[in-house]
């Protein structure tokens, strides 16, 4: 008698999870093309594509999905993490 089949969960799925994202306190590492999350105080505000780095004057700039519209980040506003490299 064949058993009987459970449905798949997360718990139970054999693909592999991708990497919690991480909080960035150094801007100066995103390269160009990376998906990045920007969290103000109480929920993700925006999320994106990185288009060019300043971190020397603390800001970034990235293409809001899903309009593609560009926007200028200052990083001391936001907690920035990075979805996908």
């Amino acid at each position: 008698m064949p058993k009987s089949k459970e449905p798949m969960t997360s718990e139970t799925s054999p693909v592999e999870r991708p990497p919690a994202s991480a909080r960035l306190d150094d801007v100066s590492g995103l390269r160009r093309g990376a998906r990045i999350e920007a969290i103000g105080p109480d929920r993700i505000r925006y999320h994106g594509r990185v288009e060019k780095v300043a971190p020397e004057a603390g800001v970034l700039w990235i293409k809001e999905e899903p309009l593609d519209t560009r926007k200028m980040l200052d990083t001391s506003d936001y907690n920035i993490r990075v979805i996908c490299a």
